[in-house]
């Protein structure tokens, strides 16, 4: 069964929709930072503010969806409040730096995450494939990649704050990582083994949308072993887009089926990507002058509101609750 002629309920959206924005949308920077070297920064501003963009669709989502943000009220008022004052405290004892190692590093394992999460909702429209066979596949290329590059990359990490902190915890142990890495490499190698061997047990219905989506997350990898901020860009890129076009989409699909055109979602919905370009188009203004206005505060805003967006995804991304699962056409078992 070609990607052409498979039903396209296999699909987040449509076979051409998917490819381009799922699987390999981040090859349009991946090029361009190879072609135009001393061009980088252009590139690496235009993945910040579609990363500023992508965030701040997730806090539509909760403030913006009455349903949503009912269902959590306390949490979604709370929640601002506490992450401005860790901020805060993190400024005054001088220690901002250990707050922005750790958005480093929760970035990296939400946007692995992510990919995982979109491969279950490719197996779930498909209806097979073993949660943690996925899970595994995409997380222990990850581990390896972090324990293969941390030795060789290690005069790159000096060149960042977030590393210079990362290497001052850990810097000692760098060889004993290297060796590591070969144990997690036979662990990826068998996660690999396993799902190549549960999608050929499913040949007659083989998702052709995942196994490509897992086969893009693989080759993004291994981008990092090219470049270490090469990686880190593209992936960011691909994290951000994939999660700007899902929202979109889940909206769009939630909306029409609920037939509710008095909610403002409802309305949205009607015109979706205009509404969505002119929201994305406002962030970017916003952004841009916080940049301009003060690179200091804005800077604390990005990280403070960053945890924020890890934890509404992880509240509302639940894919085995049906609210979340049906507006993607997943079938739940009656109860």
């Amino acid at each position: 069964m070609s990607a052409i002629t498979q039903p396209s309920k296999y699909w987040i959206q449509s076979p051409a929709s998917d490819l381009v924005f799922f699987s390999f949308g981040w090859i349009v920077v991946f090029l361009p930072l190879l072609i135009f070297e001393d061009h980088i920064g252009v590139i690496i501003l235009i993945v910040l503010l579609v990363n500023y963009i992508h965030r701040h669709y997730t806090f539509a989502l909760v403030y913006v969806q009455k349903e949503e943000f009912e269902k959590r009220k306390k949490i979604y008022i709370l929640l601002p409040l506490i992450a401005a004052l860790v901020t805060i405290i993190f400024i005054y004892v001088d220690a901002f730096k250990i707050l922005l190692t750790l958005s480093v590093l929760w970035t990296m394992y939400h946007s692995v995450y992510q990919k995982y999460g979109i491969t279950r909702v490719y197996s779930r429209k498909a209806g097979y494939g073993e949660a943690w066979i996925e899970k595994g596949v995409i997380f222990s290329w990850f581990v390896y990649l972090i324990f293969g590059l941390a030795d060789k990359e290690k005069a790159t990490l000096l060149k960042y704050q977030a590393g210079r902190v990362i290497l001052d915890y850990i810097g000692g142990y760098m060889n004993y990582l290297a060796t590591l890495s070969y144990f997690f490499l036979a662990v990826a190698v068998s996660f690999t083994l396993l799902f190549t061997y549960q999608e050929f047990k499913n040949r007659h219905r083989v998702s052709t949308a995942k196994v490509l989506y897992v086969i893009s997350t693989l080759i993004l990898y291994f981008i990092f072993f090219h470049s270490l901020i090469v990686g880190y860009i593209v992936f960011a890129f691909s994290h951000a887009l994939e999660y700007i076009v899902f929202v979109n989409v889940f909206v769009n699909s939630k909306y029409k089926k609920k037939q509710d055109s008095d909610s403002l979602f409802g309305k949205i919905s009607k015109k979706q990507w205009l509404y969505s370009g002119l929201f994305s188009i406002g962030i970017v203004v916003v952004c841009l002058l916080g940049m301009e206005l003060n690179e200091n505060a804005f800077t604390i805003y990005i990280v403070g509101s960053l945890f924020l967006h890890f934890i509404y995804d992880g509240l509302i991304w639940k894919v085995r609750r049906p609210e979340v699962g049906k507006p993607l056409d997943i079938k739940y078992a009656s109860t």
